[in-house]
């Protein structure tokens, strides 16, 4: 089936610029000259005391939230910092999140929220179960159970990585197309149900294409990523 090329683009940088561990004298002594080098962007900063991480934050207007961290609550515990400057402030709080998830710094009382990503212990639970449950067949000689069994390869590895009723869109000459996952992998399109994601596609576009590139699934508010990345990542979605 025909695959459209893709294309090579320049990727963005998280981080444009750094400074890491500068005195807080630098903040006290020359605060216009950082002012002029932060200056509107947004990032991450840590503060250390005795060079040993006290705080993780993030700002969309860096400067101002040292100069905050000078006067309040953690002002005196700490006195030494890095900062480092974003571009896009859209994943700051997840990064910040996960910084506190991992470092666990005194200065932050809260743990991070990671309100769009799912715990995978359930899933990875479930997985276990059925391996045992499984392995206890063979040794008795009971038929093993096959929930799959009766699938196709590739509505298996569908039904698999992605949830029952899962909504997928496809993007062509700026139309959008949308559809959805049944249990049994198969996809339901324009009110039609067909076999494959790529017979779907080619439903759309009106020529052969590799359903798997073509489709895209929502994994995070407003965030689409192609099939195609999913199965090579090989986690299900929950």
């Amino acid at each position: 089936m025909a695959r459209p090329k893709k294309r090579k683009g320049k990727r963005e940088a998280l981080v444009h610029q750094h400074l890491e561990n500068v005195s807080r004298e630098l903040l006290e002594s020359h605060p216009d000259i950082v002012r002029e080098f932060i200056g509107r962007n947004a990032g991450i900063y840590a503060l250390y005391r005795r060079s040993k991480l006290y705080y993780v934050g993030l700002a969309t207007a860096l400067r101002w939230r040292l100069k905050a961290h000078g006067k309040n609550k953690h002002g005196h515990a700490w006195d030494s910092f890095s900062i480092y400057l974003t571009i896009n402030d859209q994943h700051l709080r997840e990064i910040e999140a996960l910084l506190h998830r991992i470092a666990k710094p005194p200065g932050a009382k809260q743990r991070g929220k990671l309100a769009l990503s799912k715990d995978m212990r359930r899933q990875i639970t479930r997985a276990i179960r059925e391996k045992q449950q499984g392995e206890v067949d063979e040794l008795f000689g009971r038929e093993r159970r096959n929930p799959n069994k009766k699938k196709s390869g590739a509505n298996r590895g569908l039904s698999r990585l992605l949830p029952n009723g899962a909504k997928i869109r496809g993007v062509h000459k700026k139309r959008v197309f949308k559809g959805r996952v049944r249990r049994d992998g198969t996809i339901r399109f324009n009110g039609v149900i067909y076999k494959s994601l790529s017979l779907a596609a080619a439903n759309a576009v009106k020529r052969p294409i590799n359903g798997w590139w073509f489709w895209q699934v929502e994994r995070g508010r407003n965030t689409w990523v192609r099939l195609e990345k999913i199965r090579k990542a090989g986690t299900p979605l929950s």
